[in-house]
């Protein structure tokens, strides 16, 4: 099974050049689970739903909090979360997250989201996580109190079964922060177990349109993991690589493509 997330950055910088170079990262990637933060939706239609008409796949959208451009019609724009599957869709659902590390409710205006999407593949439910947790600096806390909340929704016994459960995300973690420690401990990364000691950046000032005052710049900020359905089950990533890395970018972050045994 192949996976893949990637954050494709809105209706920022030139976005309707950089649209027909996403479609064709993805037809040339050909991933089975496709998963997409900063993703628009309109009421004529959305990103996710044109990208997986082209592809033959299934979308499903979700609002979430994430940047707002500064452009005129943003206003008309929904900004949020996808997950394109192969297979059809048995049901889906938005989980909130929390804004704080008391778990308070939203505050901040648009809620911070987890999308869930459960794929009727022939094996059995196959149940796809994908979220943006919170970008700013400051929000440390914030995000310390999402990826807990991540964590416990991913590990929820509801959802076990003969298949992986699965999260592909924008976490704006570093593996190496406290932040992204309570989703190392319940799955497993597929970066860091095919390429150990490797950097892997997402997010990297060798992409034209991340300056170097980004705070989060060269680091490895997305992220495919997943665990197993069934506990004893094994699990293991065969291999997995970045990719929307050429010239021009089709957009400021690189997207993670994993393949899955298990």
């Amino acid at each position: 099974m192949r996976l893949m997330t990637w954050n494709v950055w809105g209706r920022f910088g030139p976005w309707r050049e950089r649209a027909p170079l996403i479609l064709a990262t993805l037809e040339t990637l050909q991933a089975d689970v496709v998963c997409l933060q900063e993703t628009w939706s309109t009421q004529e239609g959305g990103q996710a739903d044109e990208l997986a008409t082209s592809l033959g796949l299934h979308a499903v959208f979700g609002r979430s909090r994430m940047p707002q451009p500064e452009s005129g019609d943003s206003e008309h724009v929904r900004f949020g979360l996808a997950v394109l599957g192969r297979w059809p869709v048995l049901r889906h659902r938005l989980h909130l997250l929390p804004d704080g590390p008391d778990g308070s409710p939203p505050e901040l205006g648009e809620p911070s989201a987890a999308l869930v999407v459960t794929f009727d593949h022939p094996a059995g439910p196959l149940h796809v996580v994908t979220a943006c947790p919170d970008w700013q600096a400051e929000r440390e806390s914030a995000r310390l109190a999402q990826n807990r909340a991540l964590a416990a929704l991913l590990t929820d016994p509801a959802l076990d079964g003969p298949l992986p459960v699965i999260l592909a995300a924008d976490l704006n973690s570093r593996p190496d922060t406290p932040e992204f420690q309570p989703l190392a401990q319940a799955l497993v990364d597929a970066w860091a177990t095919t390429h150990p000691g490797e950097p892997g950046y997402t997010f990297t000032t060798d992409n034209p349109f991340v300056g170097p005052d980004e705070w989060l710049a060269d680091g490895r900020i997305d992220h495919v993991l997943a665990r197993s359905g069934t506990p004893g089950h094994p699990l293991a990533f065969r291999a997995t690589a970045l990719a929307g890395t050429g010239d021009p970018a089709p957009s400021d972050h690189y997207a993670v493509v994993a393949d899955l045994d298990g």
